[in-house]
C-alpha cells in the first residue's frame, strides 16, 4: 500500500518542476506519519468520535475528519426543511421536493441535488449542468468548528486537512486524472474526463425519502444515479484516484480516440509521483 507522506512528497516535488512552487501538503504529512496526528491532538477521544473512523482506509485520520464533513452534510439534508448545504470548494447540496400521484396515493418525492464548486468546473471545462438553487432557500456551510465536535484534532488541524485534501484533489484534475470523491454515506463525485456525475448512496435516498417505492422511482426513472453504478464508470485510464481514502482504484477501461495521447503523459504522471503505471490497487 502507498505510504501517504512519500505519495504527498513526491507530488510536491511533481508540482515544483511544473513551476507550481506553492503546491504543499504539509498536513496531510503529518497526518499521515504511522497514522497519527500531533500527540496533544489526541486527548479526550471518546467512543462516539472514534466511530466516525473508517477502519479499513489506509490513512484514516484524513478519511475520519472528512466522515464528519459527511455527517453534517447529511444531518442538514434530512431536516426537516432541509437547506442548502455547502462544503467549500468541493460543490453545495439541496433538495428539491415535490408531489405526485402515484399508484392511487400521492406521494412526496425528495431528490438530492448537487452544484460543483466554481473552484473545481473550470479546472478542464467540465461538462456538468448545476442546478439553480431556489431563492428562498436557506443556506449553511460545514464550519471547521461543527467538525471539532467529532474529531480530536484542533481547529488548524481541520482546517488544513481539509483544504489540502481540495488542493491534492485539484492537482490530480489538472494532470487529467480521473477521481471518486467519497462522502461516506452520502454518494460519490464521479469525474471522467469532462463529465461529471454526482451519484447517491441508496441507503441516504431512504432515510431522506422513508418510502422504497419512491427511491426505486428515482432510480428507475433516472433522477437520481446510484453510487453503485459509479463502480462500473469506465476511465481512460482503467483506474481512478479516490478521495478522502488517497487510493488508486481499478475501473473498467474505456476506449478512447486520444489513448495514444492520453495514456504516455498519465504514466509519466504516476512515475513522477512514484507509482508504477502498470499496477493496481
Amino acid at each position: 500500500m502507498t505510504n501517504l507522506e512519500t505519495l504527498i512528497t513526491n507530488v510536491e516535488l511533481c508540482g515544483t518542476a511544473c513551476g507550481c512552487s506553492t503546491v504543499r501538503f504539509p498536513t496531510l504529512k503529518k497526518l499521515s506519519v504511522n497514522g497519527k496526528a500531533f500527540g496533544s491532538s489526541l486527548r479526550n477521544i471518546t467512543a462516539d468520535k472514534m466511530k466516525l473512523d473508517m477502519s479499513s482506509s489506509s490513512f484514516p485520520d484524513v478519511v475520519t475528519i472528512w466522515s464528519s464533513v459527511s455527517k453534517h452534510v447529511q444531518q442538514h439534508l434530512l431536516e426537516r426543511e432541509p437547506p442548502a448545504v455547502s462544503v467549500t470548494g468541493l460543490g453545495i447540496f439541496h433538495i428539491q421536493k415535490w408531489l405526485s400521484f402515484e399508484n392511487g396515493k400521492v406521494r412526496t418525492f425528495l431528490r438530492p441535488l448537487f452544484s460543483l464548486s466554481r473552484s473545481v468546473a473550470p479546472i478542464r471545462d467540465m461538462q456538468y449542468a448545476s442546478p439553480p438553487l431556489p431563492d428562498d432557500i436557506k443556506k449553511v456551510s460545514v464550519t471547521y468548528r461543527k467538525i471539532l465536535s467529532d474529531v480530536p484534532y484542533s481547529e488548524e488541524v481541520v482546517k488544513n486537512c481539509m483544504q489540502e485534501t481540495l488542493n491534492f484533489f485539484y492537482f490530480i484534475l489538472r494532470n487529467r486524472e480521473d477521481t471518486n470523491f467519497i462522502l461516506k454515506d452520502i454518494g460519490t463525485l464521479a469525474i471522467r474526463g469532462k463529465d461529471v456525475t454526482m451519484a447517491f448512496c441508496e441507503d441516504f435516498l431512504l432515510r431522506l425519502n422513508k418510502s422504497p417505492y419512491v427511491v426505486e422511482k428515482l432510480l428507475t426513472r433516472k433522477w437520481v444515479i446510484s453510487d453503485e453504478e459509479v463502480s462500473l464508470y469506465p476511465s481512460c485510464f482503467g483506474r481512478v484516484h479516490q478521495f478522502p481514502q488517497f487510493e488508486i482504484r481499478t475501473v473498467p477501461r474505456r476506449a478512447s480516440l486520444t489513448d495514444e495521447e492520453i495514456f504516455p503523459e498519465f504514466e509519466r504522471a504516476l512515475s513522477s509521483m512514484g507509482i508504477r503505471g502498470n499496477g493496481s490497487d
